[in-house]
């Protein structure tokens, strides 16, 4: 009861009763006051009693009325219309309290009737944002109707839910992403340090320490650039210059003894002189990085898989083959989109590629595809050269 008592309906319906009741006790009273003044009230016609003394002859006039008899009939009448008036008045009081009662509730129940329709819109609100759970923000309103401050408010509402709904998408792949950075240099990182632990030369030992530390540096980078983004959203790129060729080959170096473990060599082919990039070099190493590491997971075991940097006009080409399952042509571009995943992709996220694809275009440049089922596939990641050396 105290809940419904304290409901806008309750109180929207109260307050068009106590408004509809003040403005008809308003023009009630005034019409009531009308008609008295408009109706006289009878009075009762009598003489002063006119007495005189007998001892100085002065005649003076009495506080008594006096009827006489011959007037009795007029009396009679007048006192029966003064009867009339006052039963009159009586029952037009009686009669405008009744009609600001009945006025009262009717208004209240129109009120409420009003107030209830008017207020159907908010309920949807209501229901919706019930709905609503933390991993699913998909439900709108969409509220039809007239293009009131309701229709607004929903509107407002639903643009609301398409906001979160973005930054909950971008959370999520911003975790995602993060995820996937960091296990291409953790995987780098735990077989380096296997092979180290497994080392009877020394050397052996320091080189697999040595691209073990180096995986643990870019994963520093990596996790100072990923709470940046976390901060301001997408950081912008870095610039500086780096030979694409080198670090190719210090991609391929730690990538090595994962490729031994399932049996895979890496064969690399740099040509020769440098090929000088201008640009993000850890975002560009991240990007080969994901090639190679999609290479070794995938690459049937005893096969090789190459690494080739030239130059093929104005632009510096890396491209990265296997003889894995191969991609069918109608996938060669979905395979670029964010979280696709092919039934050969094993444990793979969907993303590795999609930020290959991102890095490329950010640098101006493009990622592309070659493959069929069953031969094997050729990611090519292609970069503009410096204009001086083109």
């Amino acid at each position: 009861m105290r809940r419904l008592l304290q409901s806008i309906r309750f109180r929207l319906s109260l307050g068009v009763a106590l408004a509809v009741f003040a403005t008809g006790s308003f023009v009630i009273g005034g019409i009531y006051l009308w008609q008295v003044r408009q109706l006289n009230e009878p009075v009762l016609e009598s003489r002063p009693l006119v007495l005189q003394d007998v001892a100085t002859g002065q005649r003076f006039e009495t506080d008594f009325d006096v009827v006489f008899e011959g007037e009795l009939q007029r009396v009679a009448v007048a006192r029966l219309e003064l009867d009339a008036y006052r039963e009159a008045l009586n029952q037009l009081r009686r009669a405008s309290f009744a009609g600001l009662a009945a006025l009262f509730v009717t208004s209240f129940g129109a009120g409420w009737l009003l107030s209830g329709w008017a207020l159907r819109p908010i309920n949807r609100m209501n229901a919706v944002a019930r709905d609503i759970t933390a991993n699913d923000l998909s439900r709108r309103i969409s509220l039809a109707g007239p293009d009131d401050e309701l229709r607004g408010l929903a509107d407002t509402f639903d643009s609301m839910l398409d906001r979160l709904q973005d930054a909950f998408d971008e959370q999520r792949r911003f975790v995602h992403e993060a995820s996937h950075e960091l296990r291409n240099p953790l995987a780098v990182a735990r077989t380096n340090l296997e092979v180290a632990l497994g080392a009877n030369e020394p050397d052996d030992l320091r080189r697999s320490a040595e691209i073990a530390l180096g995986s643990t540096e870019r994963m520093s980078l990596l996790v100072e650039d990923l709470l940046e983004q976390a901060r301001h959203g997408v950081p912008e790129l870095t610039s500086s210059t780096f030979d694409l060729a080198q670090l190719a080959a210090d991609r391929a170096i730690e990538f090595r003894a994962a490729a031994s473990e399932r049996g895979l060599q890496i064969a690399t082919e740099l040509g020769a002189g440098e090929y000088l990039i201008t640009g993000d070099g850890p975002a560009i190493g991240r990007a080969v990085s994901n090639l190679l590491a999609n290479s070794v997971r995938l690459a049937p075991a005893g096969s090789t898989i190459g690494l080739v940097v030239e130059r093929v006009g104005e632009w510096a080409e890396l491209r990265v083959s296997d003889e894995g399952p191969g991609i069918h042509p109608e996938h060669h571009e979905a395979i670029f989109d964010r979280f696709w995943r092919g039934d050969d992709s094993g444990s793979g996220s969907g993303l590795g590629l999609s930020l290959v694809r991102r890095v490329a275009e950010r640098h101006g440049g493009t990622a592309a595809v070659t493959s069929s089922p069953g031969i094997g596939s050729t990611f090519t990641l292609r970069l503009p050269l410096p204009i001086g050396d083109r």
